[in-house]
């Protein structure tokens, strides 16, 4: 018998969350519900398709092979389904996406509401968080993501360049002087993110970027957020290495000065686009990525 495609659907959400609870939450439906999906659906094929522990929950070897059929089926589905409404409707349809805090907080609510103000049936959900979220078990349908891209399964778009700069305030270089080269930048209170101590601050050669340095400095204060950060350095308290999208509006106002050193600068994290490695993707999740593409360029409106 034809496994029903409700059926399905809850089988793919349990083995991408992980647990039966983190699918109902997905779906937005019971645990009960989802629980006699799966069991209605491993009666009718007549195999054990997940293994269940106190921990998590996890495909069988019959249950892996079946979910990667399972998912392209739906995906297809979707697809099919998105295509045909297109002939007579604009884009509709929820959105998941994930983004850091910082650059989502200054530039993305304004790109986004011009994006929904395009498709006024697009729904989006944003989460906020400077930490990578798992795309696929977090039911997220794509991530803006900014520094170099470990190894996985995702499929990337490169957008455009996050440059950084190095700031100070007007305060702390008149209290303990400006440094001239980036050797003199150890003789300073740095910033840190993440750790106090030591860290590594990398530049490159103006001339040639394939030319690096990498400095370990260190400093009395160090968080994991970058706007605590910012504030530190506007109030005099070291030297921050930061993105450029963070301080520009800072060095406007004169709260921060920029430091230049001869022949190097702070080397720069490219930004993408990341979304899960599915063969078909609907119109909505394309449409986004462009828009994104276009608006998300070199030069970006901060670097200007």
């Amino acid at each position: 018998m034809t496994p029903d495609i409700a059926d399905l659907t809850a089988f793919v959400a349990v083995v991408e969350t992980g647990s039966i609870t983190h699918a109902a939450e997905r779906l937005d439906l019971a645990k009960s519900v989802v629980s006699k999906r799966i069991a209605t659906l491993e009666a009718r094929l007549a195999t054990r398709l997940l293994t269940r522990t106190t921990r998590r929950t996890a495909p069988t070897d019959a249950g892996a092979l079946f979910y990667e059929r399972a998912r392209s089926i739906l995906a297809q589905l979707t697809e099919a389904t998105e295509e045909v409404a297109a002939q007579a409707c604009d884009l509709a349809g929820q959105i998941r996406m994930a983004a850091p805090m910082s650059f989502g907080m200054r530039h993305l609510g304004r790109m986004l509401a011009a994006f929904m103000a395009e498709h006024p049936r697009i729904e989006l959900l944003l989460d906020l968080d400077d930490r990578h979220v798992d795309l696929v078990g977090g039911g997220y349908d794509l991530s803006l993501r900014i520094g170099r891209l470990p190894d996985s399964t995702l499929k990337a778009r490169a957008l455009g360049t996050s440059r950084r700069a190095v700031v100070a305030s007007p305060e702390y270089l008149a209290r303990r002087g400006r440094p001239a080269r980036i050797e003199d930048l150890v003789d300073h209170d740095c910033l840190g993110y993440a750790n106090i101590g030591a860290q590594l601050w990398r530049f490159q050669s103006i001339d040639d970027p394939t030319e690096q340095r990498t400095l370990e400095l260190r400093g009395r204060f160090g968080a994991n957020n970058g706007d605590v950060i910012l504030d530190v350095a506007a109030a005099g308290l070291g030297i921050a290495i930061m993105p450029r999208f963070m301080t520009c509006d800072a060095l406007r106002a004169g709260r921060l000065v920029a430091l230049a050193f001869p022949g190097f600068e702070p080397v720069a994290d490219p930004i993408h686009v990341v979304y899960p490695a599915t063969r078909y993707q609907s119109r909505r999740i394309r449409a986004l990525i462009e828009f994104l593409a276009r608006e998300i360029r070199d030069p970006a409106p901060w670097d200007v």
